[in-house]
């Protein structure tokens, strides 16, 4: 009996370090091709919104808006959940990234919620009801205003031999053959590692929608045309789906990833860095498309909070 307890709680333990390794990559490859086009740090930063507004697209957008409560709520509570997550001394105190990444997703979303939602009430998008109607806007306001690879996104399906990519210089092919325990840093095509964080995210949540218009229907399988029904009817899936199902993963499914795994503060430290720098470019794109409506007087009253 203890043997076998042994063994279960072995790869209990492989299972959990797998796919932390697998999550630690796909925010990894997304930041390595951000730093690689605009930099790191503030210069970084600088640099993506500088890309960000000389877009054509976003000069056509007019400005005139108001600042609601209801945005000034939605942008204040994005803003403050990224203040949690800024404002610890990682850099000082490593050790802290292994508690601290297990909330750390949770955090990242939410931050990205908040703001998002500010920037859809000042685009007068409307005001998405539920995650998945947010994510749904958020696929289509990165496809629309952001610069690359933020554009990126997965469509397609049932099977994922069906999968394409938008805005992405990659395919299925080249996607399925990337291998997710690589490191991003020396992988000869990053696109096809941010192509395989999108199509594993985008292959999951379709699986949940198949699942859902199976108990809806009462059915033990959908027929061929049923799966391709929903597939056309699913958005593209985007870095926000990747952050929400970090989210999910880390809350629900499977926090084991972050309880069984091996303390190694220096992966873990180099994690929390690079999901905060990802969450950082996100919300700065989103806070120029809120100001772009707004106005940088207005905005810099809402920036002073923080």
């Amino acid at each position: 009996m203890d043997k076998m307890w042994s063994i279960k709680e072995s790869e209990r333990v492989a299972s959990a370090t797998y796919a932390l390794i697998t999550y630690y990559n796909y925010v990894k490859a997304w930041v390595v091709c951000i730093e690689n086009l605009y930099g790191s740090s503030n210069d970084g930063e600088r640099e993506f919104v500088k890309q960000f507004r000389s877009s054509n697209i976003f000069n056509h957008i007019q400005g005139g808006a108001s600042v609601t409560e209801e945005l000034r709520s939605a942008y204040f509570r994005g803003r403050l959940t990224f203040k949690a997550i800024d404002d610890l001394s990682i850099e000082q105190h490593p050790e802290l990234a292994l508690s601290a990444n297990f909330w750390l997703p949770v955090q990242s979303y939410y931050a990205i919620h908040g703001v998002g939602l500010a920037a859809m009430i000042a685009l007068k998008r409307g005001l998405p009801s539920t995650h998945r109607s947010f994510r749904a806007d958020f696929s289509g306001l990165v496809n629309k205003y952001f610069p690359y690879p933020l554009c990126g996104r997965c469509t397609g399906g049932p099977n994922p031999k069906d999968f394409l990519f938008d805005n992405l210089s990659t395919s299925i092919h080249e996607v399925t053959r990337q291998n997710q325990l690589a490191n991003p840093r020396f992988v000869q095509k990053i696109d096809s590692f941010i192509g395989k964080s999108l199509s594993t995210t985008h292959e999951r949540f379709l699986e949940v929608r198949f699942g859902e218009i199976r108990k809806n229907k009462r059915k033990k399988r959908l027929s061929p045309k049923e799966r391709k029904n929903c597939c056309q009817k699913e958005h593209a899936t985007s870095i926000c789906d990747l952050l929400y199902r970090m989210r999910i993963r880390s809350n629900y499914d499977n926090p084991d990833m972050y309880l069984f795994t091996s303390s190694d503060p220096g992966s873990a430290t180099e994690h929390y860095k690079d999901l905060r720098y990802l969450t950082r470019i996100l919300i700065a794109g989103l806070e120029t498309l809120i100001e772009r409506r707004i106005g940088k007087t207005e905005m810099g009253q809402l920036r002073c909070k923080f």
